[in-house]
């Protein structure tokens, strides 16, 4: 506290009055707090483990390390830019960047943020899904299945040239890219769309996105619980520690 609040010292803090309950009910409500910490904390290591785990399947199955059940077809390689098409965001691009929750557009970057706000523009929303999206400058990609409106002009929509590309899969295998950044300037021209992987026939591609996707669905809800818990614990800190709820005690 006294990083945050430097005027803030131990003789005065040693003045300040706090409402406590009996021994009793102090003991209840810290069990309380403990009891919810440690599900938060539980929620927190198997989120770790399922990503772990992801991970390690992803490096199997994307590489073709392993095969599943079924598949046994050579990959070919190919180019990014033979893969995907792309769609400059101009018409998409959102106007009034006044955002508010109660907006329904959803407005995306690439980036860490990925959804910036909620715009109530109903003109120009992308809807040709899903879609990757790809920042231009940094290389950072999304798969996005839901309509939205973009912020950057430096963002590119990125779509599968034809029936037998599985969108997920590239995508999965564009993560998995180690790029190295150089010079500030668009990359998906100039070099990012020559970079080569390997790809197996659809059904195969289509078989491995599924296994990744429902392995990111589960994990996400997980993340829901994870949240949902903590904001139940925040609650309980506001009502138990304030007396504005009274735990019964033997």
């Amino acid at each position: 506290m006294s990083q945050a609040q430097p005027s803030l010292r131990v003789p005065w803090l040693l003045n300040f009055y706090l409402n406590i309950p009996k021994p009793e009910e102090q003991t209840v409500i810290v069990s309380v707090l403990s009891d919810t910490d440690l599900l938060i904390e539980s929620l927190k290591n198997l989120i770790k483990k399922k990503k772990n785990i992801k991970q390690g399947v992803m490096q199997e199955l994307l590489t073709g390390k392993r095969r599943l059940p079924g598949f046994n077809d050579k990959w070919e390689t190919k180019k990014l830019g033979e893969l995907l098409d792309y769609e400059q965001p101009t018409k998409y691009l959102v106007k009034d960047t006044e955002y508010q929750d109660n907006y329904t557009t959803p407005v995306l970057t690439a980036g860490k943020t990925f959804i910036l706000g909620y715009t109530n523009e109903d003109a120009g929303i992308f809807k040709d899904l899903p879609v990757i999206i790809f920042d231009d400058f940094t290389t950072a990609t999304k798969f996005v299945d839901f309509p939205f409106k973009a912020k950057s002009s430096a963002m590119k929509m990125l779509k599968p040239r034809n029936k037998d590309i599985n969108l997920r899969f590239v995508f999965e295998k564009m993560r998995m890219i180690d790029f190295k950044l150089g010079d500030h300037k668009r990359y998906w021209i100039s070099e990012y769309q020559n970079i080569e992987i390997d790809t197996p026939k659809p059904d195969e591609q289509k078989a491995i996105a599924t296994v990744l996707s429902d392995m990111d669905t589960e994990i996400e809800k997980l993340e829901s619980q994870l949240t949902k818990y903590q904001n139940i614990k925040q609650g309980m800190m506001q009502t138990l520690l304030t007396g504005k709820i009274r735990l019964l005690t033997k």
